[in-house]
Order: structure tokens, then sequence, then C-alpha cells
């Protein structure tokens, strides 16, 4: 019964001795343990949309805003309350059309009629934004800090897109009678190609 006992004590000593120098090697990072870890990223596409968007013309645009505030007491500005900000940015502007929107007619036998929608703005790339003069009167704490954002905003709004377009719009209606007319003519070189852009009628 003791010779039972002793050898019961034994292989429990031994387990807890084994189990301990396990526990110490695969905290120094050895012995046959190691981690296994595992991620998983699941993305789920809610949405398809076709776009048919016609790059026509890409424009580098560089520039300084210049913007300015300053308190005023009685309708009078306070001299030294003044800021103003001088802010240079650089961006390209995408010029096209929606391609789902023109419209092929055959007129003749060889003879077909293109109708462009009007012109779009198809985005900004490569904007960067710099301040490189900022001018601060002696008691300008008393007026508002400028809004930098806002500045941004209006550089890049609705007029400006619009405005862009109108600069560019010859050059545009060139190089859309270009690219459709290389499409057709492609077919066959002896299809005459007219144009009607929606866009001389507004």
């Amino acid at each position: 019964m003791k010779k039972i006992a002793f050898t019961v004590v034994s292989i429990v000593v031994v387990l807890a001795l084994g189990i301990g120098a396990l526990a110490l090697l695969r905290g120094a990072g050895l012995g046959p343990f190691g981690d296994t870890s595992e991620s998983r990223n699941t993305q789920v596409i809610q949405s398809i949309t076709r776009e048919q968007e016609v790059v026509l013309l890409s424009l580098g645009i560089q520039g300084i805003a210049e913007e300015s505030v300053s308190s005023t007491f009685l309708g009078m500005e306070v001299p030294g309350s003044g800021r103003s900000l001088f802010l240079q940015y650089t961006y390209s502007a995408k010029l096209g059309v929606d391609g789902s929107q023109v419209k092929i007619k055959q007129l003749g036998e060889k003879a077909y009629q293109i109708t462009v929608p009007q012109f779009s703005f198809l985005g900004h790339s490569d904007v960067e934004f710099k301040t490189v003069v900022e001018n601060n009167g002696a008691i300008s704490f008393t007026t508002p800090e400028i809004d930098v954002p806002k500045v941004i905003t209006e550089i890049l709004d609705e007029p400006a897109k619009e405005q862009h377009i109108a600069d560019n719009y010859s050059a545009l209606k060139e190089q859309c009678a270009l690219f459709y007319s290389g499409i057709v003519k492609g077919v066959d070189p002896e299809i005459e190609v007219s144009f009607v852009f929606q866009g001389d009628q507004s």
C-alpha cells in the first residue's frame, strides 16, 4: 500500500515538474509550444454603379487665394485688428461628358449625327493647399480666425467647376469631335459625322 502511494506521489511530482518546465520554456519562447492568431476581414459590396464618363480634358490648376478679415467698430475698421492669409493651391480638374447620354442618329447611308449632352466636371485629383503668407495685426486676437476649410471649399465649389467648363468650352467641343469621329471612322473612314452640342443651346 505504501509502495502504491509512493508511486502515485512520484507521478504527481514528475507531472508537476514537467508542466512547470514546459511553462518556463513557453514563456521563453522555446519548446514545442507556440502562438497562433487568425484575423478576418469580411466585406460586402452594397452596390455597383456603371460609370460611362468620358474624360476629354485634364487641367492643371494652380493659384494663390487671398482672404482678409478685420474687426469693425461703428462701421469703421479697427486698426491693427486685421488678419490676412495667402493660400497656394494646385489640383487637376477632369472635364468631359457622360457617355451614356451621347446619342447617335443615322442621317443617310454613310452619314451620322452625334448629339452630345452638356459637358460635365468629372472630379478633382492631386489636390494640395499650402499657407504661404499669414499676417496678423497687433490686436488681431479681437478678430475671429480665418476659416481655412471654407476658403478651400470656395476654391473647389460649383461655380468654380462651371467656370472651368466655360473657359475651356471650345477645346472640349474640339476634343469631343475628335474622340467620337475617331471611333466612327475607325469602322468606316468614308462615314461623314456631324455634331450637335446641347451646351450651345443653353
